[in-house]
């Protein structure tokens, strides 16, 4: 155990929770489901009336101020749950697609104290009904973590963006990214994607080992200036994976890398793809002048086996 590692705190992504160094930050939050882009808002609005008051501000603003270079207007309001508004808006500006439609914008906002989230999608005229039944479907599939569920989690940002979806069969995907302010070259991200289809590619080691087997320019630059640490099978819960962890030397610069990927198993549609990485470079891309700090192997290896090891399947999800 190091410094970093000593103390970790819950995020909540998709239908895990993952543990991170409590100096670290997440940066980057990206989440899909079904077509539907979802974004959580920060800061949310204070209260209900507030985010009414916000919902009908965007709406007058489409009535009376239509982009002049995409043309889009409001077109109606719905209210798809207590503490959710579907907005409509269309594409009058001329524009044809080759089906001969109008594009739809279709956004969605959820609200509930402390928390506030958009959902996106976009369709044409002719399968507006079929849009509108998209979104709706993922709006309402979504609920915050019951109360039983944040008792029995630490206190932190699980319970500010914790969210869980109903089905999981449908195609979904979400990932979070971060980085470590006192370690400016380390930064880490997590995915994970279900497709509704059986995992059936190339490993990530098959992968790597075809592109060095190659003999392109770039798996020779990479195989000669590069040193595994790691390279075999891993399993995450049960789930059977590979990881890999590399050191690249060049021109005076390195960069310890590590990567894993867990793959479902054959005929579980609604088991997703995990992905991990955590990278540490020596010098910054921009510049290519040295940071001030970097982790030894050591702590590389120690972060990124908690990292992995701070990986669960949330209480209650499917």
């Amino acid at each position: 155990m190091t410094e970093l590692t000593k103390n970790m705190q819950p995020v909540c992504v998709g239908r895990f929770v993952i543990a991170i160094p409590t100096v670290a930050r997440i940066k980057g939050w990206d989440q899909n489901v079904d077509r539907t882009k979802i974004e959580i808002i920060t800061p949310p609005s204070t209260n209900k009336r507030a985010f009414d008051t916000k919902t009908d501000q965007q709406i007058a603003a489409l009535k009376t101020s239509p982009s002049v270079t995409d043309g889009y207007s409001f077109k109606d309001k719905t209210q798809l749950t207590q503490d959710s508004n579907l907005l409509t808006s269309y594409n009058d500006s001329g524009t044809r697609y080759a089906s001969g439609g109008i594009l739809y914008n279709l956004d969605a906002f959820f609200w509930q104290p402390a928390l506030e989230i958009k959902f996106h999608t976009s369709t044409t005229d002719k399968y507006l009904e079929t849009g509108v039944a998209r979104i709706t479907n993922v709006v309402k599939s979504f609920a915050p973590i019951p109360t039983t569920e944040i008792n029995n989690l630490p206190a932190g940002l699980c319970i500010e963006k914790g969210m869980m979806m109903g089905s999981t069969v449908r195609p979904e995907e979400v990932a979070v990214s971060g980085r470590i302010d006192q370690y400016p070259g380390v930064t880490f991200s997590f995915s994970t994607r279900t497709s509704g289809q059986p995992h059936d590619g190339p490993t990530m080691i098959q992968r790597i080992d075809h592109s060095f087997g190659l003999g392109d320019w770039m798996g020779k630059e990479v195989s000669a200036s590069s040193t595994f640490l790691r390279k075999g099978k891993r399993t995450l819960n049960g789930q059977k994976g590979e990881e890999m962890v590399i050191v690249f030397s060049k021109d005076g610069e390195t960069r310890l890398s590590a990567d894993a990927e867990f793959y479902p198993a054959p005929n579980t549609l609604d088991k997703p793809i995990i992905t991990v990485s955590l990278n540490d470079q020596t010098h910054d891309d921009n510049t290519h002048k040295p940071y001030n700090k970097n982790l030894t192997k050591e702590e590389f290896l120690a972060l990124w086996d908690a990292l992995l090891d701070g990986i669960k399947l949330r209480p209650g999800a499917i």
